[in-house]
């Protein structure tokens, strides 16, 4: 396995589904991630959200200091056929 391509096996993955609250989870991602990383995700996460309620490309810059390739590549995501994120941000949690 490189280095520098994720598979999904790790234990990772099992260890933030265990996670019960916003806070533990916030908590675990400083443990195990740079400023800059949870920074990153936080800020596409948001990005997301806006593109979700049909935002404009110059109201996210503006808003999340990203830049208009970011803006693109989240939407990219959100756009893809499986994409986990645009389920995530679009359908109701389980059990409501």
């Amino acid at each position: 396995m490189a280095k520098d391509h994720p598979t999904g096996k790790s234990g990772l993955y099992q260890a933030i589904l265990r996670l019960e609250t916003p806070e533990q989870c916030y908590r675990f991602f400083q443990d195990v991630c740079s400023y800059a990383e949870l920074s990153a995700m936080e800020q596409r996460f948001d990005i997301a959200e806006m593109l979700t309620e049909k935002k404009i490309y110059t109201d996210i810059m503006e808003r999340t200091g990203a830049s208009s390739a970011i803006i693109s590549r989240v939407n990219r995501v959100l756009n893809g056929g499986d994409s986990v994120l645009r389920q995530m941000l679009t359908e109701p949690p389980e059990g409501d």
